[in-house]
Formats: structure tokens, C-alpha cells, sequence
């Protein structure tokens, strides 16, 4: 009894020492300079908005924009979103890139559209595709173009947030990561996997590397030798997680990763997105990334030191779908964002359990998308499409979550949340 009472008393004590620390400054901080970079679609809006009649309103009345947030242990966060320069529309991983030194950030657009964005109408003299593009509009810093396949290049150096290069693709980049090595990024096509470098301010591609599974939601290891992807031929086809070798800027497809057997799930049409573990040991897969309104879907996970890698445990019925993970640096704690409308949450999973397990859910904004811990593990930064902010969680111990009343404003739709260190001019 006196041994729980003097643990009891050390946890009290330890999150008032906690609480005095934060309530310190009046204010979110870091403990390190970072920049966070969220894309945020405007095409999300419509589904929200009605006509005096009560019925949609699928007029596209609110610009794509993205959110550039400094934070920063010894001041308040600053904060600046540039409206109608970049267009951001992405259908998967809800994270984009930035450079290795956070100078340059990478945010993709793609033409496809899944049928719930069908119905949105297109301001009038609006571009929409790469046919309506020249060279000379390109140029310019102002430009929509919905349904454009393009990666837009941003200067994160200075507070104008100028886009200074763009990239046009006959495929659709779904998504863009940066490489381990600190030199490159990996785009993921529809027809086609790209690695590109950042020369003088501008992106120049290295490798094409066709492939024929489809769009993909993919990750890279920390090696920086693999890559794991979902795919899908299309919108109603059951999706496939394929598993690819990366040497010397090239990448070649090794195998299927399929469901090991005797193991309770499957995969299903929007089994799409999904993050390798900062050990590169496992990676956990959305079984449904939407949400249904009927069931619970699962987490999935890939163990991804077997020499053809399989799924070979699930957690079962985790979330109304699932749409994004995070991986805290004591390599003990993930996290998972929610899909639900009016009540949502993050479900916190223990992965140093054999085998991993859900602890807890939390309750969050809705339509949860980009989540990332800072370097330090100390805050937990989580998305919402459908409230034009990030929220922020404190960490406490290895598995705690807090939800700080605090939070940071974005431009509406959020879509995408990148972390990097703050640029520091050499």
C-alpha cells in the first residue's frame, strides 16, 4: 500500500511539474526552432456548404492555400497562410516534403478526382489542367490550377513563402517524400515512381521508374533501401501493398506484401495509407481510410523483416477509418488518426507489446489527417480538414496524451502536415 502511494505521489507530482513548465509561458513553445508546412484544399469545402434552400452548394468558393508555423522555445508561434499560389489536392498519405536544412518545402496537385469531388464547379477563367497552363503563367505566383499534376517548389527562407519552381507530370504525383539521405525526394505516381534533387532553386529529375499497380500511398524506410506502397487501379478496385527496392536512384519492384495465413482482417478498396516505424521493423497499414458510419476498421501491420515481407498481426476494430500514423521517438508509442465527421478521436497503440495493441482513444477534430510528434517526442501536432486547425497534444511518460487547449490555426481544408528544423541562413 505505501509503495502505490509513493508511486501515486510521483505521477501527481510529475504532471504538476509538467503543467508548471508549460503555463510558464503563455503560449505554445518547442524546445527546438521547427517549421511545420500544412497544405490545406480548398476543394473540401463544398461538402459543407448549402445553398439558402438547404441543399449543396458546389460552387468552389475558397482557395487552395498552405500554413507556414514557426515555433520555437522562447517565442509565440508565428504564423502565415498564402492563399491562391500553390494548388494542393491529395488523394492518400496526408504528408508532403521539405528539405533536409527546412529551406525548401514540396507540396504535390493531381488531376484525379474520387466521384465525392464530381460535382464541385470551377470558377469561370480558372485553369484547371496542364493544357491550360503556359510556360509564362508558370512563372507567375498566383495560379490555380485545380486539376493540374504538378509538385509546387516554395522558398520556406523568407517570409514571402514564394513558390520559385514548378513541375508538371502526365501522371498524377499523389505524393512526395523526402529521402533519407537528405538529397532527394520521392515522388509517387500513378504510372510512375520519380526521384528528384533541388539544384539552384529548382527541382531536376534523376530517375522515371515505371511501375504497374497504380496510384500509390507509400513510405520510405530510414535506410532508405525500400519503399512499401498501396495501390489501386482504380476507385472500386481492391487495393494491393507492394514492397520495392531502392539502390542508386532507381527503384524496381520485389514482391506482394499479402495478408500471412490464419491472420483476421483483409484488404479492401481503401486500404491505402501507411508509415514505416522509425526502426524500420514494421509498418502499419489503414484497412479502410475512410469512414463508413457502420463498423470499425482495422490496423494492419506489415512485418517488414522477413525477406518477403507479410502481414502478420492486426489490430482489430480500431476506428470509423483510419487515415494517418505517427511514430513517437521511444519507439513504444503510435498513434493513428480518426476519420469521423461530428465525433472523432486518435487511438493510441502500443507497439512494444507482442503483440502491439490499442491502449486508448482520444477525442480530436474531425476528419483527422496530417499527425507528427516533434523530434523530441514532447508534443504531438494532429490535423483536421474540417476545422481549419492543428491541434496539440502534450506527451506525458510513454504513452500519455493531453489535449492542450491551445491550438494552431491554418487555412481551411487541411490536407497535409510536414515537420522540419527551422531554415538557419549559413
Amino acid at each position: 500500500m505505501k509503495h502505490k502511494l509513493i508511486i501515486t505521489i510521483c505521477t501527481v507530482l510529475n504532471i504538476w511539474q509538467f503543467a508548471m513548465c508549460e503555463d510558464s509561458k503563455p503560449y505554445l513553445t518547442t524546445q527546438t526552432p521547427i517549421t511545420l508546412l500544412s497544405g490545406n484544399d480548398g476543394e473540401t469545402a463544398p461538402f459543407l456548404q448549402t445553398t439558402p434552400n438547404g441543399v449543396t452548394d458546389w460552387m468552389l468558393k475558397r482557395q487552395d492555400s498552405f500554413t507556414v508555423i514557426q515555433l520555437g522555445p522562447n517565442h509565440p508561434p508565428i504564423i502565415k497562410t498564402v492563399y491562391g499560389t500553390v494548388p494542393t489536392h491529395i488523394w492518400g498519405t496526408p504528408t508532403m516534403a521539405m528539405s533536409k536544412d527546412g529551406r525548401y518545402g514540396l507540396i504535390t496537385n493531381h488531376g484525379f478526382r474520387v466521384k465525392y469531388f464530381q460535382n464541385i464547379i470551377y470558377p469561370k477563367g480558372d485553369t484547371l489542367t496542364n493544357d491550360d497552363l503556359t510556360p509564362e503563367m508558370l512563372k507567375k505566383q498566383n495560379l490555380a490550377a485545380h486539376k493540374s499534376n504538378m509538385i509546387s517548389l516554395i522558398d520556406l527562407s523568407t517570409t514571402d513563402y514564394k513558390v520559385i519552381h514548378r513541375v508538371l507530370f502526365e501522371d498524377n504525383p499523389l505524393h512526395v517524400l523526402a529521402h533519407p539521405d537528405g538529397k532527394h525526394f520521392v515522388v509517387g505516381g500513378s504510372e510512375n515512381f520519380y526521384v528528384y534533387a533541388i539544384e539552384d532553386g529548382n527541382l531536376i529529375e534523376i530517375s522515371k521508374n515505371p511501375q504497374p499497380y497504380g496510384q500509390p500511398c507509400f513510405w520510405i524506410s530510414p535506410k532508405g533501401n525500400r519503399i512499401i506502397a498501396t495501390q489501386t487501379l482504380g476507385e472500386e478496385e481492391t487495393c494491393t501493398v507492394q514492397w520495392y527496392s531502392m539502390l542508386n536512384n532507381k527503384i524496381s519492384h520485389l514482391s506482394e506484401i499479402k495478408v500471412a495465413e490464419g491472420v483476421d482482417t483483409k484488404i479492401m478498396n481503401r486500404t491505402l495509407i501507411l508509415r514505416i516505424s522509425l526502426d524500420g521493423r514494421m509498418a502499419l497499414i489503414c484497412q479502410r481510410a475512410s469512414d463508413s458510419g457502420l463498423d470499425f476498421c482495422d490496423v494492419q501491420i506489415a512485418d517488414l523483416t522477413l525477406e518477403k515481407p507479410a502481414i502478420t498481426s492486426v489490430i482489430k476494430e480500431v476506428a470509423d477509418g483510419v487515415e494517418s500514423f505517427a511514430f513517437h521517438p521511444n519507439g513504444k508509442m503510435a498513434v493513428v488518426t480518426g476519420l469521423g465527421k461530428f465525433s472523432n478521436c486518435i487511438a493510441v497503440l502500443d507497439i512494444a507489446s507482442k503483440p502491439s495493441r490499442l491502449l486508448y482513444t482520444i477525442d480530436a477534430a474531425s476528419f483527422g489527417q496530417g499527425i507528427e510528434f516533434t523530434p523530441e517526442g514532447d508534443k504531438l501536432f494532429v490535423g483536421s480538414a474540417n476545422s481549419g486547425k492543428i491541434e496539440v497534444f502534450d506527451v506525458l511518460g510513454d504513452y500519455e496524451l493531453r489535449k492542450n487547449p491551445k491550438f494552431l490555426r491554418v487555412g481551411y481544408g487541411h490536407s497535409s502536415l510536414t515537420i522540419g528544423p527551422r531554415y538557419q541562413a549559413k
